[in-house]
């Protein structure tokens, strides 16, 4: 099950890397991911109705660490989508006022549920039996009301509350970086307006900015190597207009890669490599 499970959760996070490459607008990608993802769920859950455990122990491995791990995306991205379609159009005080009530709801439903996060999270096992296995309902246990599954084949009493927990830790990283991203915003309009910006606008993947202040941070070519890479990057947000949002994130990811870990500045050097040739005769 480990191996099939595995495979469904790579191929679901290759599509789901190229929608974030390639669609700038947060409600379009937000939208495609989750399709995805429910089609994932849905032939995961297929491949769990006919398979049979051979043990309790493979039957709780796979409810409270393997399908959280996908179920928690869906979550995620589907809240994603809820918050940015209800944002408010407005000054910068309503829009951190919208964000910090989000926050607030995250802190909210980790208060109601300490024990069964603590529970998890110090990677307790003697209420498994109970929480995640199927067909054991107990009517002290009373989990989270929710859309997404609710066949009694594919879900067990917490599985959800477990991909509930681990969604809630990316969106309180999300949430937190919305904030930044409306300081980096007053950050912008100030340099745009004291340093006289051209009109030139980044139209590139934002992946590709990311790799490119981060060599140039690297080599030290900004006052001396004494500049770093949030300074560059602020600067780059502002003359080329592009909100590149969680760039450290965008950097690990880059940094997992097996290979082509410089993909654009690789391309970079075909590129102007190409143009001399060409321009040479």
């Amino acid at each position: 099950m480990d191996e099939i499970f595995y495979r469904i959760l790579q191929h679901t996070n290759t599509d789901i890397q190229l929608i974030e490459a390639q669609e700038s607008d947060i409600l379009i990608a937000s939208k495609l991911i989750v399709d995805i993802l429910q089609k994932a769920l849905s032939e995961l859950k297929e491949i769990v109705i006919n398979h049979h455990f051979i043990s309790n122990e493979q039957e709780i491995h796979f409810f409270k660490e393997l399908k959280p791990r996908l179920m928690s995306k869906l979550i995620f991205h589907n809240t994603v989508y809820r918050i940015e379609l209800n944002f408010p159009n407005g000054c910068r005080e309503v829009e951190r006022k919208y964000i910090t009530r989000e926050l607030r709801k995250l802190t909210n439903y980790f208060d109601k549920n300490l024990l069964f996060y603590q529970y998890y999270r110090t990677n307790s096992t003697y209420m498994d039996e109970k929480y995640f296995l199927r067909g054991k309902p107990d009517i002290r246990i009373l989990p989270d009301n929710f859309t997404f599954e609710t066949d009694p084949q594919f879900s067990t009493m917490y599985d959800f509350k477990v991909a509930k927990i681990l969604a809630n830790e990316l969106l309180r990283i999300y949430l937190v970086n919305r904030l930044h991203s409306l300081d980096k915003e007053e950050q912008r309009r100030k340099l745009q307006h004291d340093g006289g910006f051209s009109s030139l606008q980044w139209t590139g993947t934002k992946r590709a900015l990311v790799e490119l202040i981060y060599a140039i941070g690297s080599h030290g070519d900004f006052n001396r190597g004494k500049a770093g890479i949030k300074e560059i990057a602020t600067y780059f947000e502002a003359a080329f207009n592009v909100d590149l949002g969680d760039y450290y994130h965008i950097y690990m990811e880059m940094k997992e890669r097996k290979v082509n870990r410089t993909r654009y500045l690789d391309t970079l050097q075909k590129t102007l490599l190409k143009r001399m040739s060409e321009q040479d005769g």
